[in-house]
């Protein structure tokens, strides 16, 4: 293969297709980016065996065919080379890679070794980009981090009745966006990585539907991410969220961020636990935190709010991830006891929910 492409061109599309390609892995070829040239364009891409991304670049092909080389040397040589014409050319899977006074040759594996990666098939919604990306940032985090139970590290996409549910769920926290959105009913589970990829590449507006059984494709202008599915039952978390709270009180976001990051600094093994302690009729909020070898800090705030007084304590880390999913100025925080689910939401936005299990207090 031969093709010449503008480094301005090839950069951000390489760079965003090679994230995905494994950094060490017990395949060598996974740790590879695959170069197909092909009239007038030069095609690329790359997968873990999760997710699978592909995408092109304009160019000016003297020879078809394809080869594989691995992805981040190739993106720490045309990183580092200036704005122009480059020149890719494979024999025997040696890639030259030239351009004006420069040459390199990387050794590469034959293209008929990498993965199959699955073509588009039937659209069965469309939705926003904007949209999807938001609700992708609101739930992805908290999906679970740990392979314990796979399920949990996957978001539930769950599209009916006009609407496309996305949560995700750890055992600690829920994260549920509902957005609208037209097309035939499905229920999947998307590992949140590959959701995040997506959400990272799409422009404009983007094509969902199954790509082979066990797959999803996500299809924008630039870009074809591939996804595998999680198998199993995602939990019925919609159970775990009161129907009903005895309190509710409301606050400006950015002073319990502050008073979050004010009392934070205090950390008990890798874990900070802030205490509210908060009145609705003395409309204040005092938020706390101490450890016993470093000190203490407390800090109050003004709420509004209606029923009882009390106090109830959360990982710091779980109230400022969800704070920052929070988009409007103004949080919700409904609760009953000190050791049920907590709800936060926003005023103005009815379609994001987020629930926290709180942490209990040493007697």
């Amino acid at each position: 293969m031969e093709a010449t492409v503008l480094q301005e061109n090839l950069l951000p599309r390489l760079t965003a297709v090679a994230r995905v390609a494994s950094a060490k892995s017990a395949l060598p070829i996974l740790e590879n980016v695959l170069l197909t040239a092909e009239k007038g364009v030069l095609r690329l891409a790359a997968t873990d065996l999760e997710t699978g991304i592909k995408t092109k670049v304009g160019a000016q092909v003297s020879e078809e065919g394809a080869t594989t080389v691995p992805a981040r040397l190739l993106v720490s040589i045309i990183t580092n080379l200036p704005p122009g014409k480059i020149t890719l050319k494979s024999q025997k899977d040696i890639l030259t890679v030239s351009a004006e006074g420069f040459s390199s040759k990387i050794n590469g594996m034959p293209a008929t070794e990498f993965p199959s990666l699955a073509s588009p098939g039937k659209v069965l919604f469309k939705i926003p980009a904007k949209d999807f990306k938001e609700a992708v940032m609101q739930v992805s985090f908290a999906a679970a981090q740990d392979e314990s139970r796979p399920i949990l590290t996957g978001i539930l996409l769950k599209l009916g009745g006009g609407t496309l549910t996305l949560a995700g769920v750890d055992g600690f926290r829920l994260g549920e966006k509902k957005v609208p959105a037209a097309g035939e009913g499905i229920m999947a589970i998307a590992p949140a990585r590959s959701l995040g990829e997506v959400s990272r590449l799409v422009e404009g507006e983007v094509e969902i539907g199954m790509a082979e059984e066990g797959q999803l494709f996500f299809n924008a202008p630039d870009f074809l991410v591939i996804s595998q599915l999680l198998e199993g039952e995602f939990p019925e978390y919609e159970q775990i969220i009161p129907a009903n709270f005895e309190t509710r009180i409301s606050f400006a976001k950015e002073d319990v961020v502050k008073a979050v990051q004010l009392t934070s600094v205090f950390s008990d093994a890798g874990m900070t636990i802030i205490v509210f302690n908060f009145d609705p009729q003395k409309k204040i909020l005092e938020v706390s935190s101490q450890e016993a070898q470093q000190g203490e800090a407390r800090l109050e705030i003004p709420i509004s709010g209606e029923g009882k007084k009390g106090t109830i304590a959360f990982n710091s880390r779980y109230v400022s991830d969800a704070l920052s999913a929070l988009l409007d100025e103004e949080v919700t925080l409904s609760m009953n006891s000190s050791l049920d689910p907590v709800l936060l939401t926003s005023p103005k936005d009815k379609n994001y929910r987020h629930v926290i299990m709180p942490v209990r207090l040493q007697e």
